[in-house]
């Protein structure tokens, strides 16, 4: 259990903070607005934020405690997002624990990681940018430079409670831990803590940013959709947003607009125009249609990273019966488990990270013309089933959900898997079971269960990196009854049942859209900043690329350059003295 933490006064402290972080800004806002001009709004705020996650919580929080008046505009029902969503982690190079263990956690090291990654097919090690083009390398540096200022002010304020032990003495590996570029392995992940001292989630995250949200009396008003942007002058000015009832509200913003609306991930046309292969769906949160980019392509905005995404691979079954899956699956639970594709042939680490597993699903048979991976059968036996129950996609201990398929014996379970991708062939491209299928599932399972004997994995070398075996461990319950000697691997049975479920490549959201500066500006096709206009999030082009350097690459830049946005906008403001 974490220590437990000593409490303060929220609302109060916020308060206090909020009066002095404005006060030491300086910002000298006394400009009024004329009746005329505020007329043709309907309603007249400093800083607008569409999206009520972990990006327009910062983003809101910061533009309260500059002096702005705020307006929180959500297009679900509920406030949260995807990041209410998540496991909650934030990656934070140079973090306060790790200052505060001595670790000193450098610039140039850590952008060269984030470069090797991000920038793979240019990276040079010995080049001045790594090979990066500069303004991506820039905007990696931005975020090196500003993260922890930024969660640290989080944490300083008591709006966030933080740790980087995900269990007493357990810190995080970074995914690319084994890689000689990085430095600082672990460590650089964080993780919320409830208030009764546990390792808490996204949903704890987004409970403790509406806490602050609230203590600040900042309006949420769910329900609202973002339509258009209203210009003056070249800069924007506003938005016009539709309620449920379809009426047409236009909100004028006099400070900025700050998208933090999430990607498109739940827009078919997009995912098939833009994605670099077939994507079934994901567990972002219904809403993440890709608003923001139609919106802003609409005033001349760049767009960025349009092909790739925050890949996790995901429960077919679940994804064709509604295409905003409960979770994606991070690592694939179980010892005595294999995946195999069409062909009844292992094709991956099923143990390694989730973005890179699932790009293998995407590799193209130029002979064939398909993609033989398309289809990923994980075939589990029952100590599987038993000690990694409710480890998704295992489903906890109790009735066999629909998408599970179980048989007493390997052909039998071939054959009905058969039957079923029959059925449902339509809806996948007309993805089957090979012919030898069954046959070629006994020889994979033979030669794994060797594999599994020995401790090494002599094709894919299954729990041979640092986050294999964190990720392994992450389920419910430890699983320390394994008597072979690599934890990650365990011969399936001789004799049934037997278990399998089909998966398919989905996202936890995508990363693609407006191209945004240092400052969360969105840029137009010149890469001129869009007066007024700013991004954080999934809604917009990543500074990562196509890379996810560890766990929570996706809240830190997100919840980092949601709050440089806002100070942004807030300087703009001090600049011109326009105030209400």
């Amino acid at each position: 259990m974490m220590a437990r933490h000593k409490p303060h006064n929220g609302r109060r402290d916020f308060l206090k903070g909020s009066a002095a972080l404005a006060a030491g800004a300086g910002l000298g806002l006394t400009k009024t607005s004329s009746a005329a001009e505020e007329s043709r709004w309907d309603q007249s705020v400093d800083v607008l934020v569409v999206g009520a996650g972990a990006a327009g919580s910062s983003a809101a929080l910061t533009a309260h405690r500059l002096g702005a008046q705020v307006l929180i505009i959500e297009k679900a029902p509920f406030a949260g997002g995807t990041s209410m969503k998540s496991v909650g982690g934030i990656w934070v190079p140079n973090n306060r624990f790790l200052r505060q263990a001595g670790i000193d956690d450098r610039r140039a090291d850590a952008l060269r990681y984030m470069a090797r990654l991000s920038y793979p097919d240019v990276y040079d090690a010995e080049h001045p940018t790594f090979g990066a083009p500069a303004d991506g390398l820039a905007l990696i540096g931005t975020y090196y430079d500003h993260a922890a200022r930024v969660l640290d002010g989080w944490q300083d304020a008591g709006v966030l409670r933080l740790s980087n032990e995900f269990a007493p003495g357990t810190q995080m590996p970074d995914y690319y831990a084994h890689l000689p570029e990085n430095k600082v392995p672990s460590g650089r992940a964080l993780v919320p803590i409830t208030p009764d001292g546990q390792v808490g989630n996204g949903a704890e995250l987004i409970r403790q940013f509406r806490a602050a949200l609230d203590a600040a009396a900042i309006p949420i008003r769910t329900g609202l959709r973002a339509q258009r942007l209203i210009m003056d002058a070249g800069r924007v000015a506003g938005l016009a947003v539709t309620q449920s009832d379809g009426k047409t509200l236009n909100i004028r913003a006099r400070h900025g607009v700050i998208f933090a609306s999430g990607g498109f991930t739940h827009n078919p046309q997009m995912r098939r125009d833009f994605l670099k292969g077939p994507v079934f769906g994901g567990c972002a949160q219904p809403a993440s249609e890709g608003d923001f980019i139609t919106i802003a392509g609409e005033v001349g905005a760049q767009l960025g990273n349009m092909s790739n995404a925050w890949w996790c691979q995901i429960p077919l079954d679940q994804a064709l019966d509604n295409p905003s899956v409960p979770t994606g699956i991070w690592c694939t639970p179980g010892d005595s488990m294999l995946q195999v594709n069409r062909f009844g042939r292992r094709f991956l680490n099923e143990k390694f990270v989730y973005n890179e597993r699932t790009q293998v699903q995407f590799q193209w048979d130029p002979v064939r013309a398909e993609y033989p991976n398309l289809v990923s059968i994980m075939v589990y036996d029952a100590r599987s089933a038993r000690e990694f129950a409710g480890y998704a996609p295992i489903p906890p201990i109790g009735p066999t959900p629909p998408h599970v398929h179980t048989a007493n014996t390997l052909d039998a379970l071939a054959a009905k898997l058969a039957s079923h991708l029959a059925k449902i062939a339509p809806r996948t491209g007309g993805a089957l079971l090979a012919d030898d299928f069954a046959a070629q599932l006994q020889a994979s399972v033979a030669r794994f269960n060797d594999f599994a004997r020995s401790g090494k994995d002599g094709d894919f070398h299954r729990g041979e990196t640092p986050i294999e075996p964190f990720f392994h461990q992450f389920g419910p319950q430890p699983v320390l009854n394994n008597p072979y000697p690599n934890p990650t691997l365990h011969p399936l049975a001789d004799s049934g049942p037997y278990h399998a479920v089909l998966l398919v490549a989905g996202t936890l959201d995508t990363k693609g859209g407006p191209r945004i500066d240092g400052n969360g500006q969105v840029l137009d096709v010149r890469n001129r900043p869009i007066t007024g206009l700013y991004g954080a999030g999934n809604c917009v082009a990543s500074p990562t690329g196509p890379a996810y350097w560890a766990g929570g690459a996706t809240l830190g830049p997100a919840i980092t350059f949601g709050a440089l946005a806002a100070e942004h906008a807030m300087r703009g403001a001090a600049k011109t003295g326009d105030h209400p």
